[in-house]
């Protein structure tokens, strides 16, 4: 590679003109044609490489263009399948919300049950020690907790009717002993 430098002294160049590769361009003082020359390369030659080069540069951006069309349609997709995705998580933190609410509400009546059945044996616990004559300072020193707790467990009443000791029916006018 060579570069050849000319100086232009004509009447179509002013002294702040640089002519380059055949184009004039603004450059101070000097002035000149500098032209990129191949020993032995013809005019005609030039303009096959100028040609070839032109060609080259639009195969090489019409493989970009490909590309760039390839990747779009991919990342249109991958954004389809990543929008389900997103959606199909929102339906399922919806599904959690309404199970867990389901499931707290049975949870919740079963505990429910399960401290009223504790709070009547408890309170039937009580009821049996003040039939024997035990008051609730008693009952509260022999449990090691306060009378205040001890009164409130004594309100507590079993939700179920406790069985007679008598084994027959508690109505008024039902003697069947006698009979």
């Amino acid at each position: 590679m060579d570069w050849e430098a000319q100086r232009v002294d004509g009447p179509e160049t002013k002294a702040s003109e640089v002519v380059m590769n055949g184009e004039r361009s603004s450059h101070g003082r000097r002035f000149a044609v500098l032209r990129f020359m191949v020993p032995g390369m013809a005019e005609s030659t030039a303009k096959q490489i100028k040609l070839e080069a032109r060609r080259r540069a639009r195969e090489e951006q019409g493989k970009a263009n490909a590309e760039r069309v390839k990747r779009d349609r991919a990342n249109v997709e991958d954004v389809a399948i990543w929008t389900v995705a997103v959606n199909k998580v929102a339906t399922v933190d919806a599904w959690e919300t309404e199970r867990l609410a389901a499931v707290r509400d049975q949870v919740r009546a079963e505990a429910a049950r399960r401290r009223a059945a504790d709070r009547a044996q408890g309170s039937a616990a009580i009821a049996r020690m003040q039939g024997r004559g035990e008051t609730l300072a008693t009952i509260a020193k022999l449990a090691g907790v306060s009378v205040g707790v001890t009164r409130t467990w004594s309100r507590y009443s079993p939700t179920t009717p406790t069985p007679t000791t008598k084994g027959g029916s508690d109505a008024l006018g039902a003697d069947t002993e006698g009979q």
